[in-house]
């Protein structure tokens, strides 16, 4: 294949992932500028990615559904028989053996879709928005067989918006992927001897979100924290749990309320509730927060409906 045609750097590219959000810009990308021979997903989820990836303009016979008994193989035969290039990775949830890395050296690219070396491992983007960092971003390194290390081709930072959620932060992640194609093109043609240098941290965030991480902490967190939190899940884990009138909920959207006046009343404590405002919670340090969308058993609601259904003033929400 030549490596230049029309001005454009040409290598042809499989894609791994697990994701439609994150991977439909790159791969629709990469379809439109004819370098992309293939779009690896697992099997189990293929019913959920398929149509985004046939909006992309990729044909059924170009989706490789691997399996966990066989994938490693298939994929060493595919890359041979279709004289792959390189191997770009988004959100892929299995790791890659030395045993493949091998059959494309230095091709195999991870598009981590946070900033190494902090926000490491399986899901940056929840810790980054519940931590209120300023800016999230894509970090492109070279694959190893360790999870998210290997040399870094290229940092692109992004700021977050102020009250983003984790469903918005994605798309304007995935959206940002597609500008950098010829980026990474052309550092993998020159074979770059130096990478980027990323500065040490003292702690990495590198592990799934358990459900503790995921529960509101009335006593402790702040009103800010607590934003922080709901919009973290909102809609991957379907919003941060509590508990009020032995109602477990998940809370999907809140509102920073200023009061006038100072109410007595305890952290996770309704204050106001009525069908204008819905329901006001008090927080610490004297913070309160609107309640805006919940999602329970029996289907998402507004703080209103919450009122109307007899969640009133002196009831309190617990972890």
């Amino acid at each position: 294949m030549d490596e230049l045609l029309f001005g454009r750097l040409r290598m042809k590219v499989l894609v791994l992932t697990n994701s439609n959000t994150l991977s439909i810009p790159a791969i629709k990308k990469l379809k439109d500028d004819d370098l992309l021979v293939g779009v690896g997903v697992l099997k189990k989820h293929v019913n959920l990615l398929a149509s985004s990836i046939h909006a992309a303009g990729v044909a059924h016979e170009e989706i490789l559904q691997l399996e966990r008994s066989s994938w490693v193989e298939e994929l060493s035969l595919f890359i041979k028989e279709h004289h792959v290039e390189t191997v770009w990775v988004l959100t892929f949830p299995w790791l890659i053996p030395e045993s493949l890395l091998s059959v494309l050296p230095n091709r195999f690219v991870n598009f981590h879709f946070g900033l190494l070396p902090k926000y490491k491992g399986a899901d940056p983007i929840f810790w980054q928005l519940k931590n209120s960092e300023e800016l999230g971003g894509v970090t492109i390194h070279l694959m190893n067989d360790q999870v998210d290390e290997g040399p870094v081709l290229l940092k692109e930072e992004l700021r977050v918006i102020p009250g983003e959620n984790y469903g918005l932060h994605s798309r304007r992640l995935g959206e940002i992927v597609p500008s950098l194609v010829e980026k990474v093109l052309g550092l993998l043609k020159s074979q770059p001897n130096e990478f980027l240098t990323l500065k040490s941290v003292d702690k990495a965030f590198d592990q799934k979100p358990t459900e503790d991480d995921l529960t509101i902490k009335w006593g402790e967190q702040s009103a800010t924290e607590i934003e922080y939190l709901i919009n973290a899940t909102n809609p991957k884990y379907g919003g941060a749990f509590t508990v009020v009138a032995g109602v477990e909920m998940r809370i999907l959207e809140v509102t920073p309320v200023s009061l006038e006046q100072k109410i007595e009343s305890g952290p996770g404590q309704i204050i106001h509730a009525d069908v204008v405002y819905g329901v006001v919670v008090a927080c610490i340090n004297n913070e309160y927060l609107r309640i805006t969308v919940v999602n329970t058993a029996e289907g998402y609601m507004s703080g209103v409906k919450l009122f109307n259904l007899g969640f009133l003033p002196g009831q309190r929400f617990t972890s």
